[in-house]
């Protein structure tokens, strides 16, 4: 037992004692002897509840009793406070990061379409034709006057090595791009490769590295045999082989293209004729110079006539050209002299017809004669765009 618990009951013990002991006073007329005695049987009592409740301790089990002893305040100190949360500032918005523009280059082109002659045309050899390409202006710059086209590699196909842009391209502006060529003479796939001229002469090309050429990819087959089984000589075939001219002088066969100007004669094996059907024969293009005596001829090698030869064809003003108005004629003149002659004229316009024409070279038999194709303007020029299809010496 802790020294703090037995004081403790040792008090309650004696005044329990004594309260026993009063109980057993006397009343009035006892002695003061009495009294002492009631004094000793107290102590007495006492001294036994004590042993006895010592005892009664030591037996019972220990209990161990935990008292909370309140900290001591030291004066002076301040009382600890829980701190105060502060609030904290809003966390900042993320700002992403901002882009750095990207300089757009000076020359940029963007490729558009194939306007004409799309990759794989198939050509007869020597035939004209005209690539058209559509670019798009990407750049910062406008293309005005000294850009071109030029030819980089592969096939040229007898274009011209630069071609001036037709017109002026603002920035995000589209234009067509034309160029004349020619199939070569022999069979096979061409490719030729183009690109873009500054007037410093910088080249550039098309697509995000600016450095793709734009083509032309042709496929070119053999002449194909004239539909009459009973030719002699195709003039059609052979057009190359004869010497053109026409008032301004000599031109090159083929040209590159229709020229009302100069005059021109091409070549095509899918003539549109005037009323706009469709056809398969071989077909001579034949376009005078312009001028009063605007004309187009064609001087084509000897050949040996026999009796019932004929030199045929049918005459024609091209499709959609509403102002044709021609005079066609064929001239022969024997190998070895100098004099000509006609053996026919026929004057034709627009009219939604053929003029087919068969003439008996009969009496021409055994000689070596030069033939002649011509076509005069019978006034303006505008839109003489004259065909000899499917021009032949036969023999039926």
């Amino acid at each position: 037992m802790t020294k703090k618990l037995i004081l403790i009951v040792i008090p309650m013990l004696i005044i329990s004692a004594l309260t026993l002991a009063a109980c057993n006073l006397p009343f009035k007329g006892e002695s003061t002897q009495d009294f002492n005695q009631v004094q000793t049987l107290a102590a007495a009592t006492v001294q036994a509840q004590v042993g006895q409740f010592l005892t009664q301790t030591a037996q019972a089990p220990h209990v161990i009793v935990i008292t909370a002893t309140p900290q001591a305040t030291v004066q002076g100190q301040p009382t600890a406070v829980p701190p105060t949360a502060t609030a904290l500032p809003p966390a900042a918005t993320p700002i992403p990061p901002t882009a750095t523009a990207i300089p757009i280059p000076c020359n940029q082109a963007g490729w558009v379409t194939d306007v004409t002659i799309p990759d794989g045309t198939n050509f007869i050899v020597s035939s004209s034709f005209v690539k058209t390409w559509r670019v798009r202006n990407t750049g910062a710059c406008t293309w005005g006057s000294g850009y071109s086209i030029v030819f980089i590699s592969g096939d040229a196909m007898s274009a011209p090595a630069s071609v001036a842009l037709p017109a002026s391209v603002q920035p995000g502006q589209t234009v067509d791009i034309s160029v004349p060529m020619i199939a070569p003479a022999n069979t096979g796939s061409y490719t030729g490769n183009w690109m873009l001229r500054s007037p410093n002469g910088t080249t550039f090309g098309v697509g995000p590295a600016n450095g793709t050429p734009v083509t032309v990819k042709i496929v070119v087959n053999s002449v194909p045999k004239p539909k009459d089984p009973n030719t002699i000589y195709d003039f059609v075939g052979n057009y190359c082989a004869a010497q053109w001219r026409t008032n301004g002088g000599f031109i090159n066969c083929p040209s590159s293209a229709i020229n009302y100007t100069s005059g021109s004669i091409t070549r095509t094996y899918a003539p549109i004729l005037e009323n706009g059907i469709a056809d398969d024969e071989g077909t001579l293009i034949t376009v005078p110079a312009t001028g009063g005596d605007g004309m187009i001829q064609g001087q084509f090698p000897a050949i040996t006539i026999h009796s019932g030869d004929h030199l045929v064809a049918t005459l024609l003003c091209s499709n959609q050209k509403p102002q044709c108005s021609v005079t066609f004629e064929v001239l022969a003149m024997e190998n070895g002299t100098s004099t000509t002659t006609s053996l026919g004229t026929w004057d034709k316009t627009y009219d939604n017809s053929n003029l087919p024409i068969d003439l008996d070279l009969s009496s021409m038999d055994g000689k070596k004669m030069i033939f002649f194709l011509k076509v005069s303007s019978k006034g303006n020029s505008t839109d003489d765009m004259a065909q000899w299809m499917a021009a032949r010496v036969t023999h039926p």
